[in-house]
């Protein structure tokens, strides 16, 4: 992590040894604290043979390894791990501690250092350093100087540097992409929180914009304050790599021109230039923390303006006053931030959780569309003086001394804020109660009475709104339940903003005994990171995998609430359902379709096609209107389970328009995805469909037909990535980025047919009369599901490079072995399919090319994807190795 002279200074002979003997030195090293000497890189990085990459981002302290690792020839490969910085305090003077690990009996521990360095280095946050480059060396010596408070360096040094979406922010520009090219929707709101890059994600969503042509298209990125706008415009203008791109209009700033404008909404308004420009002048606009939009000055201007492209931005979606922001993006949240993913990228600080039980009983409470009643939970919080006792106890409990903390507390009404201040003031801990009806006056002095400690906690009931930027707080206290995840994550965000003065957020969570329709799932998905079917297990076992930093602990009354509710909540039913779908169904008069019941219960379609039930069958259990149940429907139906991960928009449009017309296929190609559906579905290798015999089986089951155009309506409307480019191979109908089961890889490829309906399992499937070979990779191949001990031998290195290890009997003269290692004159394809675990489907990736391999029995392969991995599949491949 740290290079200094006297490190380098000490072991120059052996590292200038080592480097002209033609052997490989590669170096990551940061900024962080300015303890790196530049000196001491530029010696390193002018020898032969040694590569050194620097990550300027000082802000996050991502890499703090201090670690070697020494790679053998003879395979017996070692690293050191601890106080190993390559200084002289480190190497000789301190009393450091580190381990030393070998491949030969900690070869897990080497191979996940392997994985997590070459990812590491393909990342684009490391950047190549050239000694021999003025630019390098002038922004690495501005940035070591920035670090240790002096003075810096001429701002053009600095003006711009390599900038590129994280992997969770590309996978949110796809999903933008997806919503326009397939689902027509031109007015987006993207939710994500503060600290997270939203300004970064509208630069790179309007680059995209930008025509083949250079032409830019007009914009207008609206905001409430004068440093949102300025941060924006520079923003922008370093994605763009354009010094004098955009305009400021606020305060006193008047603007050149108009055509890419970053203002205020009163100075927008003020002078009037919707009237004098027309609602069609700008084509791009950007409405930052929108949360703002129902307020009378921005209505004057979106009910009015006619953009081609709308872009909310917001980490705060839900309001406290009720008024919806989704209407001006057609009921629909476009895109939405995971929270592990900041905290991997350190763009937050890790949160320790604890949920504590305050053993208040809520199940009499009035429960409507998914939530108490606030008058009901008012009454029962308000002057609840031993819940109050019972919070400020477990709070000492966690803090220590009260007097240091910085805490906000979330409550139920006005009345609880005020209530639950009061208390915690007579037992000396200074706090005060904020809200909605609260002055400007009183808010602003309050933040900095927090700010400096003078009051230790701020109760209330909508500070989480309005974008209230309180970046020191470092203790949250949930005094009122939830079950939207959306809004929980609201308010968690407001303890994550990274700070200087905070290296964690404590989180606590007060639960009650809850009713049966409470569910816990959603909240601790959102938390967790973890899929809602994996909950249960996590909480059993304590959470053992978390974002690095991260911590969940439930006292045994709530841990057993909660897998109380879980358990109930995941195991639905028929019966069970069927009562969530007549609710539904009362509260819209009208029939429901599945889209409706999946938006109002938080179901998803694997809990309505889970092998046991249908939507038709839960329809009937609710009295709905249904046709009439075939001969074989209960096993037909049992087999739709095996279809809710179909995502390519061609084969589902395709599934469509086939069940209301089997005989409208095209050509062969279609056939081919007809029997994909068959084959997915059914599995008995005995039979031998063709679309009309698929079709003939569903002609005498109208209820299965329904079921599925339903189901494939679902799955067409949540399609995240436009399939470009679509297809490699085209006599296969399988698109790079989308997924399918082993079974529909094998028949598109033409292995299954009338002659050969094989149930491969093997992980290579050779096909000698095209010269191509299918590698069917499974990361995990554990069953525990990414335990902390599974060793991968697969794994993303970056969007374009795949680490592949193969069979063990495969040396690199045996004749699979050389077919690798000499692709680019042997004509062979190498197709790559990957899946995280034994339970998942496989992602087509695509064809491969060779890079290079080391070992043999077995080798270890670096291909590189000809088409790169989109963000949301970096991202999942990539956290397994890292």
């Amino acid at each position: 992590s740290f290079v200094t002279q006297g490190g380098v200074r000490a072991l120059r002979v052996p590292i200038e040894q080592h480097a002209q003997a033609g052997k490989p030195f590669r170096l990551l090293t940061t900024t962080y604290m300015g303890a790196t000497d530049a000196a001491a890189i530029d010696w390193l990085a002018r020898l032969p043979n040694v590569q050194v990459r620097v990550s300027y981002d000082a802000r996050r302290t991502r890499l703090h390894a201090k670690a070697w690792l020494f790679t053998r020839q003879s395979g017996l490969d070692t690293a050191y791990v601890g106080s190993a910085n390559l200084s002289s305090s480190a190497l000789f003077e301190g009393h450091e501690w580190m381990i030393k690990a070998a491949s030969a009996d900690l070869p897990m521990v080497i191979e996940k250092f392997q994985g997590t360095f070459a990812t590491l280095w393909n990342d684009r946050e490391f950047e190549p350093y050239d000694p021999q480059n003025d630019e390098d060396r002038s922004r690495l010596r501005a940035a070591l100087a920035e670090e240790r408070g002096e003075k810096r360096g001429p701002a053009e040094i600095r003006a711009f540097f390599t900038i590129a979406p994280y992997p969770f922010q590309q996978d949110i520009l796809d999903r933008l992409n997806a919503e326009r090219e397939l689902h027509n929707r031109s007015r987006n709101l993207v939710v994500a929180a503060t600290g997270t890059g939203k300004t970064v994600i509208s630069a790179f969503d309007y680059q995209r914009r930008i025509g083949a042509n250079g032409l830019r298209p007009r914009l207008l990125f609206l905001a409430h304050r004068e440093e949102l706008l300025t941060q924006a415009m520079s923003t922008f203008r370093q994605v763009l790599r354009d010094g004098a791109f955009g305009c400021l209009l606020v305060g006193g700033n008047e603007p050149a021109n108009h055509d890419h404008l970053f203002a205020s909404i009163q100075s927008f308004n003020s002078r009037m230039l919707l009237d004098r420009f027309g609602p069609k002048y700008w084509d791009h606009f950007v409405v930052d923390e929108c949360h703002h939009a129902p307020a009378d000055s921005y209505r004057a201007i979106i009910d009015q303006i006619q953009p081609s492209v709308l872009v909310g931005l917001t980490a705060t979606p839900e309001r406290s006053d009720g008024k919806s922001l989704l209407g001006d993006f057609g009921g629909h949240i476009a895109a939405e931030m995971r929270l592990w993913h900041a905290m991997e990228r350190q763009l937050l600080v890790p949160f320790e959780y604890y949920g504590v039980s305050d053993n208040v009983d809520l199940r009499g409470i009035r429960w409507n569309r998914g939530a108490y009643q606030i008058d009901d939970l008012d009454k029962l919080y308000t002057g609840n003086d031993h819940r109050a006792g019972l919070i400020l106890e477990q709070t000492r409990v966690r803090v220590g001394d009260l007097k240091q903390m910085r805490a906000l507390g979330f409550c139920v009404s006005v009345a609880h804020a005020e209530f639950m201040a009061r208390k915690f003031n007579q037992f000396g801990v200074p706090s005060v109660a904020v809200h909605g009806g609260s002055s400007d006056e009183l808010r602003q002095k309050v933040r900095g009475q927090l700010e400096r400690k003078e009051v230790n906690v701020i109760f209330t009931c909508d500070l989480y709104n309005e974008g209230v930027d309180l970046p020191f707080v470092d203790t949250l206290l949930m005094l009122r339940p939830t079950a939207s995840a959306t809004l929980f994550l609201q308010q968690l965000g407001r303890g994550l903003r990274l700070h200087e003065k905070k290296t964690v957020c404590l989180v606590l969570d007060f639960i009650g005994q809850h009713r049966e329709d409470f569910r816990f799932d959603h909240v601790y998905s959102a938390l967790t990171g973890l899929p809602r079917p994996a909950l249960q297990k996590a909480v059993e076992e304590g959470f053992p995998l978390l974002p690095t930093g991260c911590h969940v602990e439930l006292d045994q009354v709530a841990r057993e609430q909660i897998l109380g509710s879980m358990r109930r909540s995941l195991r639905g039913g028929v019966k069970r359902l069927a009562e969530e779908l007549k609710t539904v169904a009362g509260r819209y008069g009208h029939d429901v379709s599945l889209r409706d019941y999946l938006d109002e219960t938080g179901r998803e379609l694997g809990e309505i096609f889970n092998g046991k039930t249908s939507w038709s069958a839960i329809r009937r259990a609710a009295g709905l209107s249904t046709v009439a149940a075939g001969p074989e429907e209960e096993a037909i139906v049992s087999r739709l389970r095996h279809l809710v991960h179909l995502d390519e928009p061609e084969r589902l449009a395709l599934y469509c328009r086939w069940l209301g017309n089997p005989g409208a296929m095209q050509n062969t190609v279609e056939e081919r995805r007809i029997q994909m559906l068959a084959y997915q579905m059914f599995h008995e290798r005995d039979k031998y469909f063709t679309a009309s015999t698929l079709a003939e089986m569903l002609r005498a089951h109208p209820a299965v037909i329904e079921d599925l155009r339903e189901l494939f309506e679902v799955l067409s409307a949540d399609v995240s990535l436009a399939s470009t480019p679509k297809f490699p191979m085209p006599d296969w109908p399988l698109a790079v980025h989308h997924r399918y089961g082993r079974r529909e890889i094998l028949t598109a490829v033409g292995r299954w047919n009338e002659n050969a309906k094989p149930d491969s399992r093997e992980g290579v499937v050779r096909l000698e009369e095209v010269r191509t070979e299918l590698l069917l990779v499974t990361l995990d191949k554990g069953e525990k599901r990414f335990s902390p001990s599974t060793s991968y031998e697969d794994y993303a290195i970056s969007a374009d490079l795949f680490h592949w290890q193969t069979q063990s009997l495969v040396s690199s003269e045996s004749a699979s072995g050389r077919r690798y290692a000499e692709q680019a004159k042997n004509g062979w394809k190498f197709l790559l399919c990957v899946r995280p675990t034994v339970h998942d489907v496989y992602t087509y990736l695509g064809p491969v090319r060779y890079v290079s391999h080391t070992g043999s029995r077995p080798m270890s392969v670096t291909w590189k994807l000809e088409v790169p991995l989109s963000g949301h599949w970096l991202q999942e491949f990539l956290r397994l190795a890292a």
